[in-house]
Parts: C-alpha cells; structure tokens; sequence
C-alpha cells in the first residue's frame, strides 16, 4: 500500500467515525420533530398525490447545503464537510417519514423503518431491519446496540457513495459543485425507495433484537447494458477519466476550466505514470477514446461517481450545451440509469 492509499484509508475511517458521530440520535429526533409538526398541523399532512413534490423539495433543499460547503481541497476536504453530510442525511429522514405520512403508514413510521428505508435505498441489505413478505413488510425492533452497529454501517456506506461520487473535490468551488449534484441523486433515490416500501403493508414486530449480523451488497443500480467483466477488481479510474476527455470534445471546444479538472482528476486517478502521460496528451489531441464500462458492472459506487464527474465537468464552463446533455444521457443509459435519473441529475445546481 502507497503512501497515498494510506491517507486515503485515514480518510475514510475518519470520515465514517465522525459521521456515524453525528448520526446517533437523528433518527429519533426526526420521529419526534416530524409527528409532531404534524400532530399540532394536522391540516399540512399531506396525501400521495404531493409525493413528488416532496421529493423535489427535499432534493433541491439538499443540493444546496451540499453546493453551499466549503469544501477544502485534498483528501481531508470531505472531513471538513461533515456537518453538511449529516444535514443532508437529516432531510432524507425527514422526507422518508413525510412520504410514509402521504401513505397513512403514522402507526408504523418509527427509528426502525427510517433506518430500513434509508439502508435499502443507500445499497446495503435491510434484512436486519426490514423483511419483506410478498405484499408485506415486517419491520423489527432493535435495542440500542444493534441499532449503533446499523449507523456504523450506513455511516460506511455514505463515506464511500460520497468519496467515489466527489473525486473534484481537488478543486477549488467544484467539489462543492460535485457534491451537490450527488446529494440531488441519491436524496431523490431514498425518495423512491420510500415510495416503493410505503406501498406495501406494514407491520412492526413484537420482538427486540439485541445484536445483529449486518450484511451489504451493492447498490441495486440496473446494468443490464453493461457487459460483465470477469475481473471486477480492474480500476474504472481508466475508463473514468477517458469518458471526461471525451465529454469536453463534444461541444467542440475545450475551456481552461475544464482542461484544469482534468488534469487535476488525472493526477489524482489510480493510473500508472505512463497512462498519466497518454491522458494528458490526448486531451488536445482530436479523436476519441473507445470506452469499456465493464468495470463499472461490479462498482455501481463508481458509476454513481461517473455521471456526477460528468454533470459537474459539463457546468464547469458556464455552459451546460445540448450535445454535452446528449453524451452524458447516452453514457448514463450504459452505465444503467433510467432516462428520469440521468434527467434529474443533470438538471441540479449548486
């Protein structure tokens, strides 16, 4: 291990500890404040009808705190961040327990199914928390031990989405830019998570669990258009960094701006120093890379990193130009996200 993937390692570890920090007691803070906002307002709670609307809210509020931190650049700029995260998380919660309102589920909407909710939807197994039984979906009690070891878990699982998913946080005001457009997506993908539970029967189970197994598993991010690569160990930091040199060629003219992202993220890439070299040289150069996103089919992490590189690469400039919007659809389309998804991301700002 490098110097480098050692300060990265201290990183992450920080990163997860101080978020997992901030989020004990969010989830039943968030219960309290939000039943009883609606017990003293009765008249605002709101019907399915308004879902979308609320998803939107919640999206739009949290790509602005997001675009709004001063994110330091170098590795420890996320560290610094971290009361951002945590706000963001909040209004996740706050929105999951506003969706399950819309669906009459008041008696159920407890720490235990905000948790499930958030769990399914950030690409770990809720099993420990949520099991679904064809129409239905028992939810378990957990004492406060397990419940810790599950915020370890989420708090890992968000350090990693949001250090693959902000790799321009090398740069000055971009990183801020990177995250709001990742906390855009997966705010409205816990939206839809909820939705998609909130739709089903509801029970609570009787039982307390003292401890846990906790299990993952990727994020459920379709890849059916991706062919599967039989080494999924391979670095998509490759074919990354090729898609973004090829996404500045298609309006016809390269920006110092953008030329400066990627020069950064290149240095900064898991590349040898010929590879280094051959990037850089082939940003000038005319022609265009032939992409293999098979690395991608085992890192949906890193495909949810791909396209916010790319939506925030696009804006660097000022300019968001119709055939950047095309390139980033057809590159998001082969990486296995829905034509809404791939929408909804590019039209963040922050």
């Amino acid at each position: 291990m490098t110097k480098e993937d050692d300060v990265k390692a201290e990183v992450e570890n920080t990163l997860q500890n101080k978020l997992a920090e901030k989020m004990m007691g969010v989830f039943e803070l968030v219960v309290s404040d939000r039943s009883g906002h609606f017990a003293k307002n009765p008249d605002k709670i709101p019907d399915k009808t308004s879902v979308p609307s609320i998803i939107n809210s919640y999206s739009v509020t949290n790509a602005a705190i997001s675009g709004g931190a001063s994110l330091v650049p170098g590795p420890w700029g996320m560290v610094a961040v971290i009361p951002e995260i945590a706000a963001v998380i909040r209004n996740q919660l706050a929105m999951i327990y506003d969706i399950g309102m819309a669906y009459g589920k008041s008696k159920v909407l407890n720490k235990e199914l905000l948790a499930g909710v958030l769990i399914t939807a950030m690409g770990a197994s809720a099993g420990s928390l949520l099991i679904m039984q064809g129409s239905k979906v028992l939810v378990k009690r957990v004492a406060l031990r397990a419940f810790q070891q599950i915020i370890a878990m989420l708090a890992g699982k968000i350090t990693q989405q949001a250090l693959k998913s902000a790799i321009s946080k090398w740069l000055p005001g971009v990183g801020a830019a990177a995250m709001a457009v990742w906390s855009n997506y997966l705010t409205r993908q816990v939206g839809k998570k909820a939705i998609e539970i909130f739709e089903k029967e509801i029970v609570l189970s009787e039982e307390i669990i003292e401890e846990i197994p906790l299990e993952t598993k990727s994020l459920s991010v379709p890849t059916a258009t991706i062919s599967h690569s039989p080494t999924p160990s391979v670095s998509p930091d490759m074919p990354k960094v090729q898609t973004l040199i090829n996404l500045i060629k298609v309006d016809g003219s390269i920006r110092a701006e953008e030329h400066e992202y990627l020069q950064t993220i290149i240095s900064n890439a898991n590349l040898t120093e010929g590879e280094e070299a051959d990037l850089t040289q082939a940003i000038d150069k005319s022609g265009k890379f032939v992409v293999d996103y098979s690395a991608f089919a085992s890192s949906p992490d890193d495909a949810i990193g791909l396209l916010v590189d790319m939506v925030t690469l696009a804006k660097r400039d000022g300019t968001f130009h119709i055939t950047e919007k095309m390139f980033i659809k057809q590159v998001g389309k082969m990486l296995g996200f829905s034509d809404n998804d791939i929408d909804e991301t590019m039209a963040t700002t922050g």
